[in-house]
């Protein structure tokens, strides 16, 4: 109980305390939230992955086993809502919805803060690689189950090449294959950057909360949560077993994977007729209960 207490108060708190002062600018002076969302997405975020991804020491058989971890975690999350969403035998649109809250976690605001201050930056850049990958699924097999066929892989694929972060990877990947030496001043500018993304998304997760509204949808809402804090978790390291994911790389691409429901979430919702109510109470009483799980999950597995 000890042990689950200090990652608790160590770990977690200070994400929390820092959500709690966006939590309380929402409510006092509003924020800007879609503004600050094009901030961290185009400059930020992409400067944060191309920063971590060619200064990671990863070698690339090494990359290459946590991107299959990712996507593995991801499908395997779908699978099995999927098939709770015929027991229960819920609607196509709730059946989209459950797969998709279920599959897509908050590793970015929430994930890589954790593991940066858990694990400092070595932490962070494994991390990360969950994180772009999971960003890159969202945008392509997340919108095609948001969408429930309605739709294109056409612009699915558009969408995804407006995202900066994915030129970010691929710019990255260049430079770190060739060996190619990023000039001082540019690379400079970059950590500073990818300095601020961390603490905005911490922010702007609190200013979130501050506006979901909505009773929440127990019949959905249970299942998704349980799959999402209490499932994930044994699937995650079992796949990393399978894998043979070790080390730091193992500790901290479990930890990803046991990440509450993205905040993304609530937007595609709306934007998709996804059920917003049902995914609102999702989020919340994912993220508020994340904590505990997260802290007891580090504690018994030793991460």
């Amino acid at each position: 109980m000890r042990d689950v207490i200090a990652v608790l108060v160590q770990n977690i708190l200070p994400i929390f305390i820092v959500a709690s002062f966006g939590y309380a600018l929402q409510k006092w002076k509003p924020l800007d939230k879609k503004t600050l969302s094009t901030v961290v997405l185009y400059i930020f975020s992409p400067a944060l992955v191309f920063k971590s991804l060619v200064t990671t020491t990863l070698g690339g058989q090494e990359m290459g086993r946590l991107v299959l971890f990712s996507v593995v975690v991801i499908f395997s999350m779908g699978g099995l809502a999927f098939l709770v969403s015929r027991l229960l035998k819920l609607s196509r649109s709730d059946s989209a919805m459950l797969i998709f809250v279920s599959m897509f976690v908050n590793g970015g605001m929430y994930g890589l803060t954790l593991n940066r201050l858990r694990y400092g930056e070595d932490g962070l850049s494994l991390a990360i690689i969950y994180y772009v990958t999971s960003t890159v699924l969202v945008y392509t097999v997340g919108l095609f189950i948001a969408s429930a066929g309605q739709l294109s892989w056409r612009d699915a694929l558009a969408r995804l090449m407006r995202l900066p972060p994915v030129y970010a990877v691929v710019l990255a990947v260049i430079f770190y294959s060739f060996q190619i030496n990023v000039p001082a001043p540019l690379m400079r500018g970059l950590e500073l950057a990818s300095q601020a993304t961390i603490p905005i998304m911490i922010l702007m997760l609190g200013a979130q909360v501050a506006d979901l509204h909505g009773n929440a949808v127990w019949k959905i809402t249970i299942p998704a949560v349980s799959l999402r804090l209490l499932i994930s978790p044994f699937i995650a390291v079992f796949i990393a077993g399978v894998m043979g994911l070790s080390g730091l790389g193992h500790s901290v691409a479990i930890v990803e994977a046991i990440m509450p429901t993205a905040a993304i979430s609530i937007v595609v919702a709306n934007e998709f007729d996804m059920n917003p109510t049902a995914v609102t109470s999702i989020v919340t009483i994912s993220t508020l209960l994340s904590p505990f799980t997260i802290a007891i999950a580090i504690t018994i597995l030793g991460l």
